[in-house]
C-alpha cells in the first residue's frame, strides 16, 4: 500500500506550518458522511429531530427539536431503526428531502449537509484508508501517527465498544483522549477500523451486524492494516475496550493460528467471565443499583433472570417467543435493560447470542503475548473478578506475562464520582481518562 505523492505534498505543507499543527488526509473512493446537524432519537415509537445545531443547514431549512420525521427522500421510514441507520449513513453534499411533523401540522424541509469534518488531533497526523470485507463490506480505516512521521510504527489495533457510533477524535471526550495520548505520548501509531455500521463505512447497519460477523472484520481489517506504510507489522498491540474486551482476545486466537504475530492484548472494561454470566452481573447491578428496588425482591427477580437469560442466549430464542411462556418471563421482558423489540443495546438478538457461544477464557488462553488488564473500581457493569481472573489465569499459564491494573473511584467510561450508586446513577461525575491513559503508555513503552 503506497501513500499517494499528492497526499503526502499536502500533509508535508500542513506540517511545516507549525509544531502544533497536524494533517488528516483522504485515500480511496469511500464517500464521507454527512454532517447532518441534528441527532436522531427514537422515543414513542417515533424518529424524532434532537439536539440541533443553530448555526446548521438542517436549521436554516426549518427543522426543530422535537420534530417527527416521517419520510425520508419521499419515502415512508418503514423500521425505525432502519430508518435511523438510513439518515446516518446519508452522504454529505447531497440533498436531503424529510417530511415533518409538529404539532400535528405536516411540512417538508429539504437541505444540503455538508461532508463531516476530518478529524484534528493536535500533533498528529490522521491516515484515512479503505478496508474491504469478504463480504463486500467497506470500512473506513484511520491510522493516527505524530505529525509529520514517514516512518513504520509499532501500532495499536483498536477493537471498540458495543454502540456503533464513529470513532474519530472528539477534544474533551474520555476515550478519544485515550486515543490522543497512544500516538502522542507513546508514540505509536493507531489504527481504528469503523464498524460497517459507522462513520463512513458501508455494510450492515449496526442492529442487523452480527457479533461473528464483526469478529470476522475485525480479523480480516487486522492483516490488511499490516501492509500499511506506517505500521510495523512485527510490533502491533489489540486494545479491546468495554465488550470489545471480548472480541479482543479471539481476535489473538485467530491470529496466532495462522502464524500472525501479536505483540501484546490490552483491555479495560471487559472481563473473561462467560457472556452469559455477565448480562446476569448486569442485570445484579441493575437490581441492586437502583433506588426503586425493594432489597428483599433481589433473590426472586434475578432467578427469574436467569430463566430467560438460558432461554435467550443459552437455547437461543427470540425473547418475545419467551415473554409467551409465562406472567413472569413476559414480566423480566418488559424489565430487561436495553432490551428493545428488536435489538439490545442497540444490537441484533444474534450479536448477544452469538458472543454468549464463544470462549473467552480458552481464547486467553491461547493468547502467548503479554497482557495488560486494568478494571475501574466503579465500573457500572464489569466486575473485578472477571477482570483479575485474566490476570490470574494468564501469570498461572505464563509466569509474569500479565499486568493488572486497578483505577480507583472511577466508572466504567473513565469517569470519576464519589460513590459506586453516584456512578451507577451517572450523577456528578468528573471525566478522568489521563490514569488510565498513562496505563497504557507506560505498558507501552516497556513493549
Amino acid at each position: 500500500m503506497q501513500l499517494p505523492r499528492g497526499i503526502a505534498i499536502i500533509a508535508l505543507a500542513l506540517c511545516l506550518g507549525s509544531a502544533a499543527e497536524a494533517a488528516s488526509f483522504i485515500e480511496g473512493d469511500l464517500a464521507r458522511r454527512a454532517e447532518l446537524g441534528f441527532r436522531i432519537r427514537i422515543a414513542d415509537d417515533q424518529l424524532q429531530v434532537a439536539r440541533l445545531q443553530e448555526e446548521s443547514a438542517a436549521a436554516a431549512a426549518g427543522l426543530r427539536n422535537g420534530d417527527v420525521i416521517t419520510r425520508i427522500d419521499n419515502r415512508r421510514p418503514g423500521s425505525l431503526l432502519d430508518a435511523q441507520a438510513r439518515l446516518q449513513k446519508h452522504r454529505g453534499d447531497v440533498n436531503l428531502k424529510l417530511r415533518l411533523s409538529r404539532g400535528g401540522r405536516m411540512f417538508d424541509a429539504g437541505f444540503t449537509p455538508p461532508p463531516r469534518p476530518l478529524e484534528a488531533i493536535p500533533n498528529v497526523d490522521s491516515h484515512y484508508g479503505v478496508v474491504t470485507t469478504d463480504d463486500g463490506a467497506r470500512l473506513r480505516s484511520i491510522v493516527a501517527v505524530p505529525a509529520g512521521n514517514r516512518d513504520k510504527l509499532p501500532a495499536v489495533f483498536f477493537v471498540q465498544w458495543v454502540s456503533c457510533g464513529s470513532l474519530e477524535y472528539v477534544p474533551r471526550n474520555t476515550s478519544r483522549t485515550v486515543f490522543e495520548r497512544l500516538v502522542q505520548d507513546a508514540g505509536w501509531a493507531l489504527i481504528r477500523v469503523e464498524r460497517s455500521a459507522s462513520g463512513d463505512s458501508e455494510g450492515p447497519a449496526c442492529h442487523r451486524l452480527d457479533y461473528d460477523t464483526e469478529l470476522a472484520h475485525y480479523h480480516q481489517a487486522f492483516k490488511q492494516m499490516l501492509s500499511h506504510p506506517l505500521v510495523d507489522a512485527r510490533k502491533v498491540v489489540i486494545y479491546g475496550s468495554s465488550l470489545g474486551a471480548t472480541l479482543a482476545p479471539l481476535l489473538a486466537e485467530r491470529l496466532a493460528a495462522e502464524n500472525i504475530p501479536v505483540a501484546g492484548v490490552m483491555v479495560s472494561g471487559g472481563g473473561g467471565v462467560t457472556y452469559f454470566e455477565r448480562m446476569l452481573a448486569f442485570e445484579r447491578a441493575y437490581l441492586e443499583r437502583r433506588p426503586e428496588v425493594d432489597p428483599a425482591s433481589i433473590h426472586s427477580e434475578l432467578l427469574e433472570r436467569s430463566v430467560f437469560y438460558t432461554e435467550y442466549l443459552i437455547k437461543g430464542r427470540q425473547p418475545d417467543r419467551i415473554a409467551g411462556d409465562s406472567k413472569a418471563m413476559a414480566r423480566v421482558r418488559d424489565n430487561i435493560r436495553g432490551l428493545g423489540r428488536e435489538e439490545q443495546y442497540g444490537r441484533p438478538f444474534s450479536w448477544h447470542q452469538q458472543a454468549a457461544r464463544h470462549n473467552f477464557l480458552r481464547a486467553w488462553h491461547r493468547t502467548e503475548a503479554p497482557v495488560l488488564v486494568v478494571f475501574n473500581e466503579f465500573d457500572q457493569y464489569e466486575s473485578r473478578h472477571g477482570h483479575k481472573m485474566i490476570v490470574d489465569m494468564i501469570n498461572r499459564w505464563r509466569p509474569g506475562s500479565a499486568t493488572y491494573v486497578e483505577q480507583e473511584k472511577t466508572g466504567h467510561s473513565n469517569w470519576r464520582f464519589a460513590t459506586i450508586e453516584a456512578a451507577y446513577a451517572d450523577t456528578e461525575g468528573v471525566a478522568a481518562p489521563e490514569f488510565i491513559a498513562a496505563q497504557y503508555v507506560h505498558w507501552l513503552k516497556g513493549r
